[in-house]
């Protein structure tokens, strides 16, 4: 089992393939940067639940992280903390404990989820909602090093609770529901197959509705232009 942090996740997911990413601080800044515009439009669209995991020192996150442009498109990112060591036990912060992680957003589900799933960081308790084949297929041309990278629904969920001080004890523990458990809260995610469903039928409907939004515009100009020809 491979043991990734949110600090790692945040700074340099790719380990010992960093070399890929020469540039690492350049792409920080832009997510970085996507994510401020994001929280901006749209921060009241961040759902957020907090508690327990398989004992009470680990804390579990769960994210309803908005997409940057398709409207009313939601990505579940669950972010589970798990303390590796007494250091982690005494430490104020959970950004040196171990993380795994689930999200349905599709470059999750075909980029990532089966070095996820080989590594072991996958959510235990949510790897049924992802598919078999993502889980045992090797993706050849989407990631065919294994390099983590920057995926963007994990990064923001991350970012999230970084900028909310969540990855401070003191204020997730204010947060935590102590009803609230994996089983309570898996039939309100997604599996990543529904997701890619829902998300083509949005992204459809929404490059529609901006094409015809264009030709709107495109009207109204011709409209203003032959009102003031001579």
């Amino acid at each position: 089992m491979k043991i990734m942090t949110m600090e790692q996740f945040l700074k340099n997911p790719s380990g010992s393939y960093s070399a890929s990413f020469a540039r690492r601080d350049l792409i920080i800044a832009n997510m970085e940067d996507r994510f401020a515009k994001l929280l901006s439009k749209k921060k009241n669209e961040f759902k957020l639940l907090v508690f327990r995991g398989n004992n009470k020192n680990e804390f579990v996150f769960y994210l309803k992280v908005p997409s940057e442009e398709i409207p009313n498109l939601y990505y579940d990112v669950v972010l589970q903390f798990i303390p590796t060591d007494m250091k982690c036990l005494s430490n104020p912060s959970l950004r040196n404990y171990a993380l795994n992680v689930f999200s349905n957003s599709p470059n999750f589900h075909f980029t990532y989820a089966y070095w996820y799933n080989k590594d072991e960081i996958i959510i235990k308790q949510l790897k049924d909602k992802v598919s078999q084949t993502a889980l045992t297929t090797e993706p050849v041309v989407k990631n065919a090093e294994g390099i983590y990278g920057f995926e963007k629904s994990v990064y923001f969920a991350l970012l999230y609770l970084k900028y909310n001080n969540l990855d401070k004890k003191f204020t997730a523990n204010s947060f935590v529901q102590e009803n609230l458990s994996f089983n309570k809260i898996k039939p309100m995610v997604k599996s990543c197959n529904a997701k890619m469903i829902e998300y083509t039928a949005a992204k459809k409907k929404y490059q529609v509705d901006e094409k015809e939004k264009k030709k709107a515009v495109k009207k109204v100009i011709k409209k203003k232009n032959n009102k003031i020809s001579f």
